[in-house]
């Protein structure tokens, strides 16, 4: 299935960009994905190429990010960005942000229960802070080659991996000056 109006990102600068037009920092990063399945890995390996700072707090959800609603809400992250791979119609390795407002549209089939209910429920759940902002979910997903080689990532989800921790990190030099 091809997704409309969704803004491939070729490289960490586009990528940076792309995450500044939808989430405030600092972010809770949220891997989303079983290392199991080739390319539904991604999400865990981007968590894992980060190192946690006062920008970025990160969590490894692996298959069950509804177990760790409590946790990311918690960390008083104003943006949380899902990470996960996804059907894109694109080709191999494509990264994307998905803003807010579309992200339940995306095919993530692989979880029991779907990001946009998991976005949803983070909003809900963190309420509204003192300081009037809501909590703002997005995702950043990638369009998987293979999700039945067991325990290796394709060559192009690999560079995908690179891209998305690079491009995160690029946007996170601007915190706390947002």
């Amino acid at each position: 299935m091809a997704y409309k109006g969704l803004r491939f990102c070729d490289s960490p600068d586009d990528l940076a960009r792309a995450l500044g037009e939808v989430l405030p920092l600092p972010i809770a990063v949220v891997g989303v994905g079983n290392a199991l399945c080739g390319d539904d890995g991604f999400g865990p390996a981007v968590v894992a190429a980060l190192r946690p700072s006062d920008a970025v707090k990160l969590f490894d959800v692996q298959g069950v990010p509804e177990s760790f609603l409590g946790p990311i809400v918690a960390s008083g992250c104003p943006g949380v960005l899902f990470v996960d791979a996804a059907d894109l119609g694109a080709e191999p390795g494509r990264v994307t942000v998905v803003p807010p407002d579309r992200v339940a549209e995306v095919d993530v089939s692989t979880h029991v229960v779907s990001l946009g209910l998991m976005a949803r429920a983070v909003v809900d759940l963190a309420g509204q802070p003192s300081d009037g902002r809501r909590v703002i979910c997005a995702l950043l997903a990638a369009q998987p080659e293979d999700l039945k080689t067991i325990d290796r990532l394709s060559p192009a989800i690999e560079r995908a991996v690179r891209l998305a921790a690079a491009g995160i990190e690029a946007f996170a030099k601007g915190f706390p000056a947002r």
